[in-house]
């Protein structure tokens, strides 16, 4: 999965536009002696030989999953996903007072409990169907046509005429690892900042998949030069900013509450004038989906640093907002997205 959260704040004081944060993990080492370090250092290699000797029996097992996967019809696989959200939702509970209290939280009592569990259901069923079309990313590149609509790429092109380089704001809304894929013939390449799994192997694989589907990670370390040195080579930065983020974050409204909402579309759009574009994917169950990109955002700036930010911010989580209303079901609701913010705790 994707993330904008990038940098240390510490690092941007004194720059007049602040730079959203990046988690930090620190590595700490003992001076003692060999022999009181040497029992515990043998368990910890033995720890770290068993830890990867799991990890590859769960790569293997993934790869030996995913091939049988493949063979199996993509509408059929559809069917399954669907079937799949059922039952993790009603029987397993998977995720289903999380989804709910999410669900209550955006549409009140617009909706039914029975209209709520249903559309967990879907959300449930729509990450089950991302599954099945990953796996086939190879071939989905390759062969696009099979599986996407060829889209209106005007937005894109009007993006590139102003400066090369844009942003792309994205969300998990359908299949989000997918969107890069028809812009590959225009010579687009798109590059995202990803948070890496704990699985080596898995981690590689997936890489290995997104490079396929015409998308490279950005590590999170020195994120923010990569980013920009994206948009300066004439690259697309595509940023997920529909999750919940703790730091180098404004407070917009989402479904009528406060949200934390990552700057980084919004500072690099004021800082360096990249235009920023909205891109989803709209499943269709015959097998052969639809991308829209744009329109362009206009950018909002007043002179008041924070005011735009907060503005820019604004505008592109009310634009994923309204698609989500229009398929509730096909965006992860799995996530905590609201939560209280500082001056209310």
């Amino acid at each position: 999965m994707f993330v904008g959260r990038v940098a240390d704040p510490k690092r941007s004081e004194g720059r007049r536009f602040p730079l959203p944060a990046m988690n930090h993990v620190a590595v700490h080492s003992s001076p003692e002696p060999d022999a009181v370090q040497g029992a515990p250092n043998r368990k910890l290699f033995s720890m770290d030989r068993l830890k990867k000797f799991l990890f590859f029996l769960e790569y293997a097992g993934f790869r030996l999953l995913a091939f049988l996967l493949r063979l199996i019809p993509l509408k059929t696989s559809y069917a399954i996903a669907d079937g799949f959200g059922v039952f993790a939702v009603r029987v397993l509970g998977i995720r289903r007072e999380t989804m709910l209290k999410n669900l209550r939280l955006a549409f009140g009592e617009g909706k039914s409990e029975e209209e709520l569990l249903r559309i967990a259901e879907q959300s449930v069923g729509s990450l089950g169907k991302l599954v099945f079309e990953f796996i086939r990313t190879p071939e989905a590149s390759a062969y696009p046509e099979r599986y996407i609509e060829s889209p209106d790429v005007t937005p894109l092109q009007e993006a590139v005429s102003k400066k090369g380089g844009y942003i792309a704001v994205i969300s998990h809304f359908g299949n989000w690892e997918w969107l890069a894929i028809p812009v590959k013939k225009y010579g687009m390449h798109v590059h995202a900042v990803g948070r890496p799994l704990k699985n080596p192997f898995l981690y590689r694989y997936v890489r290995e998949m997104r490079e396929a589907a015409n998308l490279t990670n950005i590590e999170k370390s020195g994120a923010v030069r990569s980013s920009i040195e994206v948009l300066r080579q004439r690259g697309i930065l595509a940023v997920l900013i529909d999750q919940h983020e703790s730091r180098g974050s404004v407070w917009v409204d989402f479904f009528g509450r406060k949200a934390a909402t990552s700057t980084l579309p919004a500072m690099l759009a004021l800082k360096y004038d990249y235009p920023v574009v909205p891109a989803f994917f709209y499943r269709n169950e015959n097998g052969h989906s639809r991308m829209q990109y744009g329109p362009l955002f206009p950018l909002i700036r007043t002179g008041d640093l924070q005011a735009d930010l907060l503005a820019n911010t604004q505008q592109y989580v009310a634009k994923i907002e309204e698609e989500i209303r229009k398929r509730p079901g096909d965006w992860l609701w799995a996530h905590r997205r609201w939560r209280t913010p500082p001056n209310q705790k």
